[in-house]
């Protein structure tokens, strides 16, 4: 029997997979800001489309597929159960907007060009939609690596890259965090706060034209 553990096998897969990956992650970025290039040509001076693309990072990836097992644990009696092509973001892009209008308009173009993706929104608390998400294949250059494509406000999206530092993946000196009732409902109020400026500045720009 094997002397290396399910995390160093995974890690082995990660490294075999991490070129297609990489592909992916080219591939969807390159598709999205072709499908949205009619918008990003006409965007006003106060209006921002930032399109960023990413590669799971190994350990990032591990630790999701463990997440994802009964008791957060992998089975040693069953290392041939898990993989990585398991999750649906091993590449990953996303599209900060500003504001809100051109959400809206980009996640229709997007929708007309990725009909099979399946949606998976992210919602706040009181089922509200935060970002819109969406899971599918780049089968141009993979049919093994899935990967997801958001679609979030600007501002909300922003935040999120302080937070999943500081909060969804914290130093260990922090450990705790994430799980604070209190650092939940501040985090809540910042993201509320944030969507309700979005919201307001793009109800302002549609009654002032």
């Amino acid at each position: 029997m094997s002397d290396r553990t399910i995390e160093d096998l995974l890690r082995a897969e990660y490294f075999s997979l991490l070129p297609e990956i990489r592909k992916v992650a080219w591939q969807l970025e390159t598709e999205i800001r072709y499908h949205a290039r009619a918008t990003l040509r006409t965007l006003n001076h106060y209006e921002q489309v930032i399109v960023k693309s990413r590669v799971k990072e190994c350990e990032s990836a591990i630790k999701a597929l463990q997440r994802r097992q009964e008791g957060r644990v992998f089975d040693p009696e069953r290392p041939q159960d898990y993989s990585l092509l398991t999750l649906p973001d091993l590449a990953g892009v996303r599209v900060l907007i500003f504001p809100q209008n051109r959400l809206i308009e980009i996640d229709s173009r997007l929708n007309e060009s990725f009909a099979s993706w399946a949606p998976d929104p992210v919602l706040d608390d009181v089922g509200g939609v935060l970002a819109r998400k969406y899971h599918g294949h780049c089968l141009d250059v993979s049919e093994r690596v899935r990967a997801e494509y958001q679609i979030v406000p600007l501002l909300v999206g922003l935040f999120w890259e302080v937070e999943h530092s500081a909060m969804y993946k914290p130093d260990p000196s922090l450990k705790g965090i994430a799980t604070s009732s209190e650092m939940k409902r501040l985090k809540a109020e910042v993201e509320d706060s944030l969507s309700r400026f979005e919201a307001g500045f793009g109800s302002f720009v549609i009654e002032s034209s």
